[in-house]
């Protein structure tokens, strides 16, 4: 969206980056993004238990409550380091405190809401102090509504992904590949679990190596230091290629015929986006599954989960080029390739003092 912004008014806009949590909230809140990568370490079952059980306006509320007199001081310094003629927020957790501190301070700033799922909008998304709610799909939409959200205050508008993902699939994989270090005649299955490395990514990754796929098998473990070590050994004797971290994951995602990833929001969007078919092998209860639904659905993707299912797609989708290149195409049904920009031109609609139009 910055880039957005960027590349539609220059100099004119001025965006800031703030990670509210981080840089402002009160312990504890401020260790949750560490805390994340442990809370996902069953599976992900407890996190989707939580989800689960605070997904009700009165619980989120009461929640809220709870944290406001240490989180609403934070909320006011944040806003006063950071004076803005729109404040946008990308995580359910500050939205309600952030409303109040608006209300307080600066009631003629609007607040909106940018959802970073493709469907799951818990009720901590909800706030009548949000202006607007830019959405990803109608089906993040009906989510809202649920929840009791003025259907007027809606907007869909696709989930943002950099440009890069979309300019890549003009340049030959191969190209690529022999960029990266690969053999560029040879497929590549590109293995990851998002920016904290799911942990049971590595049962699927050594299932990938023992399998003798015919293809170049390239995992990415993020930012899971502990993943990358373990995998280390099959790295050594040339059985597959780790990475960690990367800058570049749209030109890894160019350069595979296949991804093999968890149902995280980012990820399959960048991936509709460059083009590569995704084998779901996994995805955080409810608040991931809503996803593999969505894909699975109009056959952009492939839900297989655990090791032994997620072999048997691969090797199947390897060897039938003609399914790859379908589900390639349903992933235009998805993907808003305009996303980044309608959403940029919203937000500076916004700042301006306007509104936005109606929707049918």
């Amino acid at each position: 969206m910055a880039e957005g912004l960027q590349e539609r008014f220059g100099a004119q806009a001025r965006v800031e980056l703030v990670d509210a949590l981080a840089e402002y909230g009160p312990w504890p809140i401020s260790r949750a993004p560490d805390w994340y990568g442990a809370m996902l370490w069953d599976g992900g079952h407890l996190y989707g238990l939580g989800f689960r059980l605070f997904d009700g306006r009165r619980r989120t509320r009461a929640l809220s409550a709870l944290f406001r007199p240490w989180a609403l001081p934070a909320a006011h310094r944040l806003l006063a380091d950071h004076p803005a003629d729109v404040v946008v927020v990308l995580h359910p957790v500050p939205i309600h405190t952030l409303a109040r501190a608006l209300i307080h301070l600066q009631p003629t700033v609007p607040l909106v809401a940018v959802g970073s799922d493709l469907v799951a909008m818990q009720a901590f998304w909800v706030d009548p102090g949000v202006s607007y709610y830019l959405v990803a799909t109608d089906a993040a939409r009906e989510q809202l509504l649920r929840h009791g959200v003025d259907p007027h205050r809606i907007r869909v508008m696709g989930l943002p992904v950099g440009r890069r993902f979309h300019e890549i699939r003009k340049v030959d994989p191969r190209a690529l590949r022999l960029r990266l270090g690969l053999e560029p005649e040879t497929p590549v299955v590109l293995a990851m679990a998002g920016g904290v490395g799911f942990a049971p990514l590595e049962r699927v990754a050594r299932a990938l190596v023992d399998a003798g796929l015919p293809a170049q098998i390239v995992v990415i473990t993020g930012r899971n230091r502990r993943l990358y070590e373990r995998l280390r050994p099959l790295a050594a004797d040339g059985r597959l290629r780790v990475e960690g971290f990367v800058e570049n994951m749209h030109e890894w995602m160019r350069a595979a015929d296949l991804l093999v990833t968890k149902a995280g929001p980012a990820t399959l969007a960048e991936a509709l986006a460059v083009g590569v078919p995704p084998v779901i092998w996994g995805a955080i209860p409810a608040q991931e599954t809503p996803n593999v639904r969505l894909v699975v659905k109009v056959g952009a993707g492939v839900w297989a989960p655990g090791p032994r299912r997620t072999v048997e797609a691969v090797r199947h989708l390897l060897h039938d080029p003609a399914a790859r290149g379908r589900m390639r195409e349903q992933a235009c049904c998805l993907i808003r390739s305009e996303a980044a920009g309608r959403i940029a031109e919203s937000l500076w609609r916004i700042a301006g003092g306007g509104s936005l139009p109606q929707v049918p």
